[in-house]
């Protein structure tokens, strides 16, 4: 007997990945990693250019002038928020293009809460991707073969 393949993408942040998931003869869950992408923002201030190697971005640190760094504020926690809101348009396109390259249909996306919000956004009528909240970028292949989450999504749960 032949089983489907079945897809899962693991994402937060800063890393999305994709799996192929297939049942072995046996009924054991096969999971192989395909590809991923990285957050190309993360290392991005404000202005979209990359941060400083020696430093000075911190707060409160010295830069070789010896002026000091400016503080963090709440505008910096809004840079934050939308170098992820880049990242998930990203994903989203990213998902669209492994879909033409690989022939991926149905797909289970894993992501934590704050970060599935920001996704649900960009794949808003996307009725081929079921978003499910979990943190599941940590495991590697063998642990989300026994994951309860990936197992249910699998079944079809």
């Amino acid at each position: 007997m032949r089983y489907a393949q079945q897809w899962i993408i693991t994402a937060d942040a800063r890393r999305a990945s994709l799996f192929a998931c297939q049942r072995k003869h046996g009924g054991a869950l096969l999971v192989n990693h395909l590809r991923s992408i990285d957050n190309p923002h993360e290392n991005e201030h404000e202005r979209g250019r990359p941060i400083l190697a020696g430093g000075a971005e911190r707060p409160g640190s010295i830069a070789r002038s010896g002026a000091r760094a400016a503080p963090q504020d709440v505008a910096g926690r809004r840079t934050e928020e939308e170098e992820h809101r880049r990242f998930a348009r990203d994903v989203a396109s990213w998902l669209a293009d492994a879909r033409k390259a690989l022939g991926v249909q149905r797909v289970v996306l894993f992501a934590p809460a704050r970060f599935l919000g920001m996704l649900r956004d960009e794949l808003a009528g996307d009725a081929l991707t079921d978003l499910r909240e979990g943190e599941l970028t940590r495991f590697d292949e063998h642990e989300l073969a026994a994951h309860p989450a990936v197992l249910k999504a699998v079944a079809g749960g």
